[in-house]
């Protein structure tokens, strides 16, 4: 009985190895199907770990920038002011 040869089988050994490995490096270079973690802001600036903390630690966040840089403070329900990134290193055991 004659059956019509399979479409790997019509391909040269070098193109059936490397066919799997093309489809799986392209698969791999897609990235992920969900968008990233966007604030709530008309920004859409990512989310600051050490604001989130702040916020939730009951203190509210306020954006500040000099020389071009961003330094995010921390008003505690306490009234003191600190920078969100010391606060958040200030109670992590790294």
């Amino acid at each position: 009985m004659n059956r019509a040869p399979a479409c790997l089988d019509c391909l040269p050994l070098a193109c059936r190895v490397l066919l799997p490995v093309i489809v799986l490096s392209l698969a791999a270079c897609g990235g992920s199907s969900q968008p990233a973690a966007r604030s709530g802001g008309a920004s859409g600036a990512l989310v600051d770990p050490a604001a989130l903390y702040c916020s939730g630690m009951g203190g509210s966040v306020i954006q500040r920038v000099s020389g071009g840089r961003r330094a995010d403070l921390c008003r505690l329900p306490d009234g003191r002011t600190v920078t969100t990134a010391d606060l958040i290193n200030s109670h992590n055991d790294l």
